[in-house]
């Protein structure tokens, strides 16, 4: 596993880690980023809430879908808190202007 920092509107670097596509990373509270690789680093493709609930299949749809765009590699931040993840999913979309941008704020905060 490997730390990326990806910057958000406000200039905050939020360190995320790097998790193999097999490992239990739905199940983790916080924020995942999907991205696919480009010559220039790496292109932001969807940003989505994980709520920690052990059967959660929203971000495993959310994976799916932006698989459809090219994802292949999948980073989490790690945020138990609710309003943190909307504060920091809010941020990262505004900032980094993924290629699917959606309601992914409103699904973090239903905890």
């Amino acid at each position: 596993m490997r730390t990326m920092k990806f910057r958000g509107q406000s200039g905050k670097a939020y360190g995320f880690v790097r998790m193999a596509t097999n490992a239990p990373w739905a199940r983790e509270a916080g924020v995942a980023l999907f991205a696919a690789q480009g010559p220039f680093g790496w292109r932001v493709v969807k940003l989505t809430g994980l709520r920690g609930r052990l059967h959660d299949v929203q971000p495993i749809w959310a994976y799916a879908d932006a698989q459809r765009y090219g994802a292949k590699a999948i980073f989490v931040l790690q945020e138990i808190d609710p309003q943190a993840r909307v504060h920091a999913i809010t941020d990262l979309e505004a900032g980094l202007s993924p290629v699917c941008a959606g309601e992914t704020a409103t699904m973090a905060l239903a905890a």
